[in-house]
């Protein structure tokens, strides 16, 4: 869909360490290189977001923020996107054709102009899963702040406090899947050593 800035749902938004391939829990300072358009595989649309963390040589990729069912419900996340153009001051996204670089030479994306280098902090959060038999790792965005004040969008509408993103540093850790937690029960049952009989003892 094309993004035209909602303040109501703006105002809803809501309640690692550089370098590594997936980042910590917790707050950056980062700038924001390309949020491109994605579709899955069910008709969801989303946005791939590549941002750098403020000290990084190298940019890190958030996949799929997924904002929008294939029947044109609107997820939550899209209020996350509200929150973002409300802090940034933009009223309406364009999409736009660009080439980024990636692993493997250059690839052509549908991308948001009006984002496009922009400085903002960000609470991120880790997701633990496994895949195959493997722990897999994501990074999921959870909120956008100002980059001077730390505040979010309905934060600064209302001019309260910056306590969500004190909230995120304090609070947010990583998220566990249910297949991850029982995958990790199972593995600490089969790794915990067998009690020695007491027949012999008697």
């Amino acid at each position: 869909m094309a993004f035209k800035f909602d303040e109501t749902k703006a105002l809803g938004t809501g309640t690692t360490t550089a370098g590594k391939k997936y980042l910590d829990s917790g707050v950056y300072d980062v700038t924001l290189n390309t949020v491109s358009e994605v579709t899955a595989s069910t008709g969801a649309q989303g946005l791939d977001w590549s941002l750098t963390v403020a000290g990084a040589q190298y940019p890190n990729m958030v996949y799929g923020m997924w904002y929008e069912k294939a029947d044109g419900t609107e997820l939550f996340s899209a209020n996350i996107v509200q929150g973002l153009m409300g802090l940034l001051g933009v009223k309406e996204l364009t999409p736009y054709e660009k080439t980024i670089e990636i692993k493997d030479g250059t690839k052509k994306v549908t991308a948001y102009k009006e984002l496009d280098g922009k400085k903002v902090k960000v609470a991120i959060q880790k997701v633990l899963d496994i895949y195959n038999g493997e722990v897999s790792e994501k990074n999921e965005i959870k909120a956008f702040f100002d980059a001077d004040t730390g505040k979010t969008y309905s934060e600064m509408k209302s001019g309260s406090e910056a306590k969500q993103i004190k909230w995120y540093t304090e609070n947010l850790k990583d998220k566990e899947t249910s297949k991850y937690k029982k995958w990790s029960i199972d593995k600490e049952d089969a790794d915990e050593p067998e009690s020695e009989g007491t027949d012999s003892l008697l």
